[in-house]
């Protein structure tokens, strides 16, 4: 059973103290260097933990995060924007009626009072289901307001794949035209906009500005009893030593196969060194450094490793591994799959970090360590975001998109000072952590998140990324997968790519 020791709890206490625009008395120039999710650096303030506080500066804030160069003077004339955002999000992001007690509700209340204040403008919002599964139905909103020109919305969120799609359609602005957003701050990483921005066209961003990306960074997490009953070696230790990698995490399930429920067969009530489900299959992919789309040149074009030896190499791994051993059981069925590992039946469960949330209030001690890398040459651990992400656009018609861009830039990095700390600092790191080192892992995690353009765009380019799963799950090696959707995938890239021309 979990123990939750007294020095945590006033971590938590601590950490939310942080949150608070307090002013510490005496101000300090120590600082320390901290790198964020997109590998830039911002001063932090100094002290013990994260719940050191510092004097407010002209460029950060009292907790030491960096402050927006908007000019003060900007004003909007109390004028509304309609902020149109998916209804069927995955967790709440975008609006709070009240202030309840609960952090990241306040946050987010807090969040959307001071960009309303800072820049003397209202929201107004519009909801419209906008998941994988109604991206049309979001896009044809957009759509109609466009053809209407009723310029119903001015700045629109929904699933990374919906808004994907409505770049696609030609029913986006493109950002690098706006003015105020400023891409070299540390709440809009590097790796999105380097990945999104093709021939200095931007049509979506994300980051800081969207709560989803948080709670949909891919961990492992790992039962440390189990850990202990079968003697495997520190996970945390193989980490930080650079060995965690899929071998590694096949490699001590074996032997932790049980029979549990007695009746001589695997089946899905035994006890498995890693359960998982189709869906999270895609951890494995992207935390193997690769990427569908391969946009380091003008032109994206399909990566050579998607396509090539290290994906069948990955492919040959993971089937292996499921189908020809007792070591893994592979669910196809999303009936709350991770209510395996809850129950302490599964050494090894990848999935969002947001699963903490769930594990915390069960009797299961885990640990969070990153998805693990393809082999140890692999230089650094890479994150795969879920897909439930929100990225965030304004409408191809918009008539006051530079007063939009300021909000956008407001917005977001008022979130980076308020909303992501709520989240992430404390409620990840110490509310839903059972020790001390998985704030550590969380950051590892965090700094190696992912953004693939192939990814955002799959369903556009006929499903690239659908096609890993079901070549897991299938019996065609990848190699004449390839040859079969090459062609077709190829085809739809240049579409696309007529859009950003």
């Amino acid at each position: 059973m979990r123990t939750t020791h007294i020095s945590r709890i006033v971590c938590v206490l601590l950490a939310c103290l942080m949150l608070l625009p307090v002013v510490a008395c005496g101000k300090t120039d120590d600082t320390q260097t901290t790198t964020t999710a997109n590998n830039a650096t911002t001063t932090a303030p100094a002290g013990e933990g994260d719940a050191a506080v510092t004097e407010a500066t002209e460029n950060t804030d009292a907790n030491g995060y960096l402050k927006d160069d908007l000019d003060p003077e900007l004003n909007l004339n109390n004028e509304e924007y309609t902020l149109l955002y998916w209804s069927d999000r995955e967790h709440e992001e975008f609006y709070a009626e009240s202030q309840t007690g609960d952090l990241v509700n306040d946050a987010i209340y807090n969040r959307n009072q001071a960009v309303e204040e800072r820049l003397n403008m209202k929201f107004a919002y519009a909801t419209e289901v906008g998941n994988a599964s109604n991206e049309n139905a979001f896009c044809q909103k957009i759509s109609n307001s466009i053809s209407a020109g009723d310029h119903a919305y001015d700045l629109v969120s929904a699933h990374s794949y919906t808004i994907g799609q409505a770049a696609t359609q030609n029913l986006l602005y493109n950002l690098s035209e706006v003015d105020h957003i400023d891409f070299e701050k540390p709440w809009w990483p590097e790796k999105l906009i380097g990945q999104a921005t093709i021939n200095d066209k931007l049509f979506f961003v994300s980051g800081d500005i969207s709560a989803n990306v948080i709670y949909m960074m891919y961990v492992t997490f790992f039962n440390k009893d189990m850990l202990e009953t079968y003697h495997l070696e520190d996970p945390y230790q193989l980490v930080d030593e650079g060995k965690w990698t899929i071998d590694k995490q096949f490699e001590m399930c074996t032997g932790v196969y049980s029979d549990l429920n007695g009746n001589g067969i695997k089946d899905i009530d035994d006890q498995y060194g890693q359960y998982t489900y189709t869906l999270h299959l895609d951890s494995f992919l992207w935390g193997s450094d690769i990427v569908i789309l391969d946009t380091t040149n003008e032109t994206p074009v399909f990566s050579a490793d998607f396509l090539g030896e290290k994906t069948l190499g990955l492919q040959e791994k993971v089937q292996n591994f499921f189908n020809d051993t007792n070591d893994g059981y592979l669910l196809t069925v999303n009936s709350t799959v991770h209510q395996y590992f809850g129950k302490g039946i599964s050494l090894f469960w990848n999935d969002r970090c947001r699963q903490a949330i769930t594990f915390a209030g069960q009797e299961v001690s885990y640990g969070i360590i990153p998805i693990p890398k393809y082999d140890e040459t692999q230089e650094n651990y890479a994150t795969l975001l879920g897909n439930p992400f929100s990225l965030y656009a304004i409408p191809k018609d918009s008539q006051r998109a530079d007063s939009i861009g300021a909000i956008i830039e407001c917005y977001a990095s008022e979130s980076y000072r308020t909303v992501s700390p709520a989240l992430y600092e404390v409620a990840l790191k110490v509310k839903y952590s059972q020790d001390d080192v998985a704030a550590k892992m969380f950051d590892i995690a965090k700094s190696a998140v992912v953004f693939d353009l192939g990814r955002i765009l799959s369903n556009a380019l006929s499903g690239p990324s659908g096609t890993w799963q079901s070549a897991i799950t299938g019996s065609t090696a990848w190699t004449t997968t390839i040859k079969a959707q090459q062609k077709p995938w190829q085809k739809q890239l240049d579409r696309l790519l007529q859009i950003f021309e």
